[in-house]
């Protein structure tokens, strides 16, 4: 294997294992709290990523077992029940580094893996692992 091949596996092991501690810590923590909702929220657990969605009822269903959720929504549509710590203002990066993708001053960005509307569909393609090699 060359170095590339490598941290290529490296971080497909990592994925991997990452995929399966959230999912137990779904199946032990999340799903008793969604099928029996507590009254009020639990606390957040800090150690989570957290999730953006779009639709209110999942968010306020995720607020209240603890997952850290941010709402992606026009502040006209939200509910005035919904409690709104900061409201942000979506902007879009302008400084990210791309020396490293550029090749004779010219970008040559990754492949796209999916193209078309979010979805099941782009996660299942998301999730594929690399199967060629980087030598190619």
């Amino acid at each position: 294997l060359v170095f590339q091949e490598l941290v290529a596996f490296i971080m497909q092991l990592q994925h991997t294992l990452l995929d399966i501690h959230a999912l137990l810590d779904y199946v032990e923590i999340l799903y008793p709290l969604l099928t029996s909702p507590p009254l009020k929220p639990v606390h957040a657990n800090p150690t989570w990523m957290g999730c953006f969605m779009r639709n209110t009822k999942v968010c306020e269903s995720l607020y209240f077992v603890g997952v850290l959720v941010w709402l992606v929504h026009d502040e006209e549509f939200i509910p005035l029940t919904m409690n709104i710590i900061h409201p942000v203002q979506l902007t879009f990066c302008e400084n990210i580094v791309r020396a490293m993708y550029l090749e004779s001053g010219v970008s040559k960005p990754f492949l796209s893996i999916f193209q078309g509307p979010g979805g099941l569909l782009c996660h299942y393609h998301m999730c594929q692992y690399y199967e060629g090699t980087l030598t190619e």
